[in-house]
C-alpha cells in the first residue's frame, strides 16, 4: 500500500474551477464521455450575497485534487454535483448555505495490478467546497445531525443500512459513512452476500471535501484503498490551502 500512495499523489491533469450542484448519487455506465476540460466561472459571492471571507477560496484548482496512478485510472473527468454526493435519507450531504466555490471529479478505477482488460473496480467521486465563515462546520454539524437519524432508506432495488462513525486524525474533523446493502447480480437477483460502499467526509478549515467510493457492476469498497484516497486527498487540500 506505501507504493500506491506515492503514485497516488500524483498532480491532476485536469484544471476544474468554479461551482456546481450537489444532489444525489448515480454510476455513469461503462463508456461513459471522454474527459472535458471546460470551466465554470466560480461564485463570488455567497448564497446569502455577503462577500466570502478572506479565507474562502473562489476556485478550486486541479491541485486540489488527487489522481489516481496510471495503472489505476480507466476514466477521469469532471463530474456533475448531483451524481458525485449521494441523497442518503434526505440530503443530508448537501451543501447547504454559505458555499463560495464547488467542484467534483470522477475516476473509475481498477484495482492495482489488475490484468488488461478486467472489470473496473469501482468509481470514486470527490467533491470540493469552499465556504463563507463558518458554513464548513456548520455543514459538518448538520451533516452529524442528520446522518445520526440516517440509519437507512429505501432504493429502487434494496434497503440500504447507513453505518456513520466519527474519523479523527485525518483532519478537523471526519466522518465515515458506510452503506451496506443485500447483494445482487447484474440481473438484479439476490447473491446471499453483502455490499458495503464507503463515503468519507472531512473538513480542513473553511473547504470540505466528500470522497464517495461508490460501485462499479455491484462492487463493494476496499477499504484499504479508501484509505489511502483519504491521505492522498487531505495531503492535496493540504497542499492547495497551506
Amino acid at each position: 500500500m506505501k507504493k500506491l500512495a506515492v503514485a497516488l499523489s500524483a498532480t491532476a491533469a485536469v484544471a476544474v474551477t468554479g461551482c456546481s450542484s450537489t444532489g444525489s448519487g448515480g454510476t455513469p455506465a461503462a463508456g461513459a464521455p471522454a474527459a472535458t476540460t471546460s470551466a465554470v466561472t466560480p461564485a463570488a459571492t455567497t448564497s446569502a450575497g455577503s462577500p466570502p471571507s478572506p479565507s474562502a477560496a473562489r476556485t478550486i484548482p486541479a491541485s486540489a485534487f488527487f489522481a489516481m496512478p496510471a495503472d489505476m485510472r480507466r476514466e477521469r473527468r469532471k463530474a456533475e454535483g448531483s451524481a458525485a454526493v449521494p441523497k442518503l435519507c434526505g440530503g443530508e450531504l448537501a451543501a447547504g448555505k454559505g458555499v463560495v466555490a464547488s467542484a467534483a471529479m470522477m475516476s473509475i478505477y481498477q484495482s492495482p495490478d489488475a490484468p488488461e482488460g478486467s472489470v473496473p473496480h469501482g468509481i470514486l467521486y470527490q467533491t470540493i467546497r469552499s465556504y463563507d465563515g463558518a458554513g464548513a462546520a456548520a455543514f459538518m454539524d448538520r451533516a452529524r445531525d442528520g446522518l445520526a437519524d440516517c440509519t437507512s432508506y429505501r432504493t429502487a432495488e434494496n434497503t440500504v443500512r447507513v453505518r456513520t462513525k466519527p474519523l479523527s486524525g485525518a483532519a478537523d474533523e471526519g466522518l465515515t459513512v458506510d452503506l451496506v446493502q443485500p447483494q445482487l447480480d447484474l440481473p438484479g437477483e439476490p447473491t446471499g452476500g453483502t455490499q458495503t460502499n464507503r463515503v468519507v467526509v472531512l473538513r480542513f478549515g473553511s473547504v470540505v471535501t466528500i470522497l464517495n467510493d461508490t460501485e462499479y457492476e455491484r462492487s463493494s469498497s476496499d477499504p484499504e484503498l479508501v484509505d489511502v484516497f483519504v491521505e492522498e486527498a487531505a495531503e492535496a487540500i493540504r497542499g492547495w490551502r497551506g
